[in-house]
């Protein structure tokens, strides 16, 4: 990845405003630093820490209850569905790896 003076010069903005961002990459698990050598693409992880991870879902999931809360899902039901699709989506893998 491109050094923090240089790219805070291409783009004219605030070098400090670039180490807040590899920053938050880094603590999201996205890049990592090499002292001396620069910053670089983080690779053979998951691309956000399971933190991370566990809050972007949380979010979807939210979402995803009020709208049935507003479309006035009970609640068995809403479990019921996101279990299907649960087992949709497994089987639609299976089906990828099979070569169907």
């Amino acid at each position: 990845m491109p050094a923090l003076r240089p790219l805070a010069e291409e783009l004219r903005i605030n070098r400090n405003t670039i180490a807040k961002a590899y920053a938050e990459l880094e603590s999201q698990g996205l890049i990592e630093t090499i002292p001396g050598k620069g910053y670089f693409l983080r690779k053979g992880s998951p691309p956000f820490s399971e933190p991370v991870r566990e809050r972007l879902l949380t979010t979807e999931i939210d979402q995803a209850v009020v709208v049935a809360h507003h479309l006035q899902v009970e609640r068995p039901r809403f479990t019921t569905l996101v279990n299907e699709r649960l087992d949709y989506f497994e089987r639609k893998s299976a089906s990828i790896k099979e070569g169907n």
